[in-house]
């Protein structure tokens, strides 16, 4: 089961985007590729510094879970999409948001699931480092909108 709900979270997201408008999903699809590679960073920092161990993952990945390339960047989109408008909205959402998913859905969900382990972060600690990517992806959007 934790298999397919694997392959759903890498996959499934994508689907949403077909609903939205091209040419305003397009203005933001770069700072969801830059939020994979942030991700993916924080992903290969925390199995350096032991925040957490991954126990169930995908047949060809290792440290880095399957939402980061499905859930995570379309999650991105949408947030950019609906509320890049205005910046106290982007932040706040952005808060409860990872909020939810630092605090509530990792232990109440992945844990449980056994996506991973978590060894020397909290899931407080969790949810600032999510938080704490939220300006630099902000400001990078801003840089690109300028180019």
């Amino acid at each position: 089961m934790a298999q397919i709900l694997l392959w759903v979270s890498m996959i499934a997201p994508w689907f949403i985007l077909f609903f939205l408008d091209k040419k305003k999903l397009k203005r933001f699809l770069s700072a969801a590729f830059f939020t994979i590679l942030l991700t993916s960073i924080f992903w290969q920092t925390a199995e350096v510094e032991n925040w957490w161990d991954i126990k169930n993952n995908l047949f060809f990945l290792t440290t880095i879970p399957a939402f980061t390339y499905g859930f995570t960047p379309v999650i991105t989109l949408l947030i950019f999409y609906f509320t890049f408008h205005n910046a106290w909205l982007f932040f706040g959402v952005n808060l409860v948001l990872d909020f939810i998913q630092g605090c509530i859905i990792s232990p109440f969900v992945f844990e449980k699931l056994g996506y991973y382990q978590m060894n020397k972060m909290s899931n407080f600690g969790l949810f600032l480092l999510l938080y704490s990517f939220v300006p630099i992806i902000y400001l990078y959007q801003k840089w690109y909108d300028k180019e």
